[in-house]
């Protein structure tokens, strides 16, 4: 197990922030807070993200800060990528097949 630097796993968590904080500042023009603010779980997920941001960054041992914040970043979206539930498209059968279409399911 790589040593623990508290710098890169505060970068790490600050990378799990990211997509979150993105999030908000592209709806900051709203005249509306968003209903996800106002959730219970969207904050437990929030912190969760930046746990494994955090973690992310200590386990795959990032040697610097660059690295730090992409790892973090990354891995709360990958594991919410891959915790989701596919949007199922329904093409019909006269539909030509599309490779980006079906990439994307």
């Amino acid at each position: 197990m790589p040593a623990f630097d508290s710098n890169l796993f505060i970068v790490g968590v600050i990378g799990g922030a990211l997509p979150d904080v993105i999030r908000i500042i592209k709806a900051k023009y709203k005249r509306r807070i968003p209903g996800y603010l106002k959730r219970t779980t969207f904050w437990l997920g929030f912190v969760l993200s930046l746990v494994l941001g955090g973690l992310a960054v200590w386990l795959l041992g990032a040697e610097d800060g660059k690295a730090a914040l992409a790892m973090g970043f990354a891995a709360p979206e990958v594991i919410s990528r891959l915790a989701s539930k596919p949007e199922v498209v329904d093409r019909g059968p006269d539909q030509p097949f599309d490779l980006r279409e079906w990439w994307s399911i």
